[in-house]
């Protein structure tokens, strides 16, 4: 886990404490409702984590199998340029093998 990819998300956590710490406070909520609100602000934070990760995971899932896509297009096209190759050939050796028949 990259610390950069997950600064955004470590930011909004603190906000997000911070701000539920404070208006809780500011309206005189008892110690037990501050901690009950700061747990819930922290499983949001947590949801807002696991969500980034899993889209994250997704991504890169995307990137592999874009690559394996590509990958195995150039393959096809590989093969499929040598197949018409050779029967090219196939059809010059066939023409010209008729032409020595007609000429002779």
């Amino acid at each position: 886990m990259d610390i950069r990819e997950y600064l955004g998300d470590i930011i909004l956590i603190i906000i997000l404490c911070s701000s539920t710490y404070l208006s809780l406070a500011a309206i005189g909520a008892p110690p037990s409702l501050i901690a009950y609100g700061l747990l819930i602000a922290i499983s949001i934070s947590g949801l807002f984590l696991i969500i980034h990760q899993k889209i994250r995971t997704i991504e890169l899932n995307i990137t592999n199998r874009e690559r394996m896509v590509r990958i195995s297009l150039e393959e096809i096209s590989a093969k499929m340029a040598q197949r018409y190759d050779s029967s090219i050939e196939r059809i010059e050796e066939t023409v010209a093998e008729v032409a020595k028949r007609v000429y002779r």
